[in-house]
């Protein structure tokens, strides 16, 4: 046995004289193919808002995609129509990346009768910086008593 140790050391790269140069030996990442098509789109005519009660008005944007994504920013915005169409209250964002992705927003009515309508952005996606048209739902009339 200890013969062979001493062979084997007496065979070694160092006792040898020979340096080994290159990189040290290290985990590598898979190489990765190129990124496969994802598409998206509206739902069209869907989130037409409604009031659940006499002072809120909802509605909804949905965005369907062939595949799950990896990034992405989703955002719905209830709009009033004042001679104008304007934002009311805040936007809701969502960052889901799932191949179906529907963001709710909801506010409070103006008091009187009005014009609402759902906007939607989506932008961001499988690696692309891209973004959809922006969305704009069917408008419905509301109103609000006091």
């Amino acid at each position: 046995m200890r013969t062979r140790m001493r062979a084997a050391a007496l065979f070694s790269p160092l006792a040898l004289g020979i340096v080994v140069v290159g990189p040290a030996p290290m985990a590598v990442a898979a190489e990765v193919g190129p990124l496969h098509v994802i598409t998206c789109s509206w739902d069209k005519n869907v989130g037409t808002p409604w009031a659940p009660n006499s002072v809120t008005v909802k509605g909804f944007v949905r965005v369907r995609c062939t595949d799950k994504l990896d990034e992405a920013n989703t955002q719905a915005h209830i709009q009033i129509y004042d001679r104008s169409w304007k934002d009311r209250g805040d936007p809701i964002v969502s960052h889901n990346k799932g191949p179906v992705i529907q963001v709710n927003d909801d506010t409070l009515k103006r008091p009187g009768t009005w014009k609402y309508r759902t906007k939607g952005t989506h932008f961001g996606q499988h690696g692309n910086i891209w973004s959809l048209p922006t969305y704009y739902s069917p408008v419905r009339t509301l109103t609000r008593v006091h």
